[in-house]
C-alpha cells in the first residue's frame, strides 16, 4: 500500500477491494479488472494506456480518494496541466504537464448528472453522490485526464470519502451501483 500526501490508508482502494467482482462480472457479461495503480505520475503514464491496450475496456472508472469529499463524488473533467502536488518519489510531471492528449481540458461523454439523479433516487448502502468539475489536480485528476485522452465515452473517476465518513463496505456497494448505471448508459449509446 503507497502511502500518499496524509492518508496511511488509501480509502478507494479499501473499497475497491470490497467490490464484488464476480457478481458484476456474471450480472453484466463483464470482465472485472481490479488494480491498484501507484500514486506515482510515472505509473500512470506506463500503467493507464496499457491498460486500455490489454483490456479494451467497455466502462474504466477509476477511484481515489478525498479528504474533502463528504459523498461518492462523480468528477466531470479533468486538466492537461497545472499538477503541481509531489508524488509518492517526490516528483511533479515535466512542466507540471500530463504528456497525454492535446485538450486544454477533457470532459466525459458519460451523462454524470444523470448518474449522480439516479443513484441517489435508490439511496445505495446508505450513500450519495454529487457530481464535481474539481478533481484536485493531483494524481486522481492526472490519471482521469490520461483515460479521457483514451476513450472520453468510457471513462469516470469517482472520489471517495474518507473511510470515517464511509466505510469501506459501503463505499464499496456505492461504487458497485455507479458502475452498473456507466454500463446502462454505454450501453444505451452504444446502441444508437
Amino acid at each position: 500500500m503507497y502511502r500518499f500526501q496524509k492518508y496511511s490508508i488509501n480509502a478507494s482502494w479499501e473499497a475497491v477491494k470490497l467490490v464484488n467482482k464476480e457478481e458484476l462480472e456474471k450480472k453484466h457479461n463483464v470482465q472485472v479488472v481490479l488494480l491498484e495503480i501507484p500514486v506515482t505520475y510515472d505509473h500512470v503514464d506506463e500503467l493507464v494506456p496499457a491498460l486500455w491496450k490489454t483490456h479494451t475496456p467497455i466502462l474504466m472508472l477509476h477511484a481515489g480518494v478525498s479528504y474533502m469529499a463528504k459523498e461518492l463524488t462523480l468528477e466531470m473533467q479533468a486538466y492537461k496541466n497545472g499538477y503541481k502536488g509531489k508524488d509518492f518519489f517526490d516528483k511533479c510531471p515535466a512542466d507540471y504537464t500530463c504528456p497525454a492528449g492535446d485538450a486544454f481540458v477533457l470532459h466525459t461523454k458519460l451523462d454524470v448528472e444523470k448518474i449522480c439523479k439516479n443513484y441517489n433516487e435508490v439511496k445505495v448502502a446508505e450513500t450519495t453522490t454529487v457530481a464535481s468539475k474539481d478533481a484536485g489536480r493531483y494524481l486522481c485528476e492526472y490519471i482521469y485526464y490520461t483515460s479521457l485522452s483514451m476513450d472520453n465515452m468510457r471513462t469516470l473517476f469517482v472520489h471517495v470519502p474518507e473511510i470515517d465518513v464511509y466505510p469501506s463496505e459501503r463505499a464499496a456497494r456505492g461504487l458497485e451501483h455507479i458502475v452498473e448505471l456507466c454500463l446502462q448508459q454505454i450501453r444505451e449509446m452504444d446502441t444508437c
